[in-house]
């Protein structure tokens, strides 16, 4: 791949500013986000879809595709965060942050592609 200068700083910029953002939130508020479940089921099986899909038959998925995962990512932050708060038992700390740290990741590989211009 071709390096943008910067493009790691501006990505970890954003992943950090989004997932911070998204936990603030659901801390703060401490609602339940468990209604997201099946929206990210959901959108888990078509972006598998659209991934293979490009593979297959030899697409580029694009700038929009990057910017819909991001808020894909966002909403598993989100998710997550809300399932630490009320769902994982203490002793269960270790499966809850590699969950949530899956979720950041997610995030930051599509601010990364997002900031790269999705240059392969």
């Amino acid at each position: 791949p071709i390096w943008a200068p910067g493009a790691i700083d501006s990505a970890t910029l954003i992943t950090v500013l989004g997932a911070g953002g998204l936990m603030f939130v659901a801390h703060r508020t401490r609602k339940d986000f468990t209604f997201l479940r099946a929206i990210l089921m959901w959108g888990g099986v078509l972006a598998l879809i659209a991934i293979i899909g490009a593979v297959v038959f030899g697409f580029q998925l694009g700038t929009w595709f990057s910017v819909a995962m991001i808020g894909f990512a966002g909403a598993a932050v989100l998710y997550d965060t809300s399932n630490i708060i009320h769902q994982y038992p203490e002793d269960r700390y270790v499966s809850a942050a590699m969950q949530l740290f899956a979720s950041i990741a997610l995030m930051f590989w599509y601010a990364l592609r997002l900031v790269m211009g999705n240059r392969n």
